[in-house]
């Protein structure tokens, strides 16, 4: 696997992950898991990328608590470039609370995320020497519109971006004609072309959207179900690696990193897949 110089400019955060032992009841108390860890989709997408042997830069913002402090020291750790980021004295960290059903699925989630403002049009166009040298520039939609307007107008090398979720996705919107490729789910695809996907024929079709709007490759993870990829002619399907399901928070930023390694290599639309998921099941 080749290494590519790749930047990263999305949201870190501290992860707070409750699984349920029982059926959710909603209103109610109740017994589970918790753990607690580093997150954030930018910077789980950038530890990924360097565990699978790329060089990277993150570009995202970090509070000053203890938290933040043990992202910093796991980043120098494995070889994560922070020289770019943004350090904020007397502020807590990013925090993404997640609530899991018993099997792993997530129920619902709530971000605090308002730190990435500060990853402003102004302070990227500091930046631009150094994104413009990259291979890759990976966008996650934590950060502004504004942000990620800029970066597509002003970077010439491939970009990619991953929606976060359906409150953010739509700050992709004007973006979508200058990327390389889209990692979205389900509800995200949904709220992005305006239409409802039932079944795989019509995930062909909100696929066939987004090409229509300028994006190259259309990747859509499923969760449980698997994933899809599309590069306009080719639509694939593939079900997941393993049915054994423990927990889903952070798939979908490790099968991001390996389909960017896939694109950048320029392998076949099925090998893309593919790594995206195994890489996946190995999450």
């Amino acid at each position: 696997m080749e290494a590519h110089n790749i930047v990263v400019v999305g949201g870190n955060n501290v992860d707070i992950n409750a699984t349920s032992l029982t059926q959710l009841v909603y209103g109610d108390s109740n017994p589970g898991n918790i753990y607690t860890g580093l997150g954030g989709v930018g910077r789980n997408i950038a530890e990924n990328l360097i565990r699978m042997g790329q060089k990277v830069s993150l570009i995202s913002v970090f509070g000053d608590d203890e938290f933040s402090r043990l992202a910093q020291a796991q980043a120098k750790r494995i070889g994560m470039d922070l020289s770019d980021s943004i350090f904020v004295s007397n502020a807590p960290s990013c925090v993404y609370v997640c609530i899991n059903e018993p099997s792993g699925e997530m129920a619902v989630a709530v971000n605090d995320m308002e730190l990435c403002n500060r990853i402003t049009p102004e302070f990227l166009a500091a930046k631009l020497d150094k994104l413009n040298a990259a291979d890759g520039i990976v966008i996650d939609a934590n950060i502004s519109e504004a942000a990620i307007d800029f970066l597509v107008q002003h970077c010439s090398v491939p970009m990619f971006a991953d929606a976060v979720s359906a409150k953010k996705a739509s700050r992709l919107h004007r973006s979508l004609p200058h990327l390389k490729a889209l990692k979205s789910n389900q509800i995200e695809v949904e709220l992005l072309t305006g239409l409802t996907i039932s079944h795989e024929h019509a995930m062909t079709s909100a696929a066939q959207t987004l090409h229509q709007m300028g994006v190259e490759l259309v990747l859509i993870t499923l969760g449980s179900r698997g994933a899809f990829a599309s590069d306009g002619n080719t639509h694939l399907f593939e079900h997941p690696f393993s049915q054994h399901l423990i927990n889903t928070t952070g798939c979908g930023d490790a099968f991001m990193a390996a389909t960017v390694i896939g694109i950048l290599e320029r392998r076949t639309l099925n090998d893309i897949l593919r790594m995206g998921l195994a890489a996946a099941t190995l999450c």
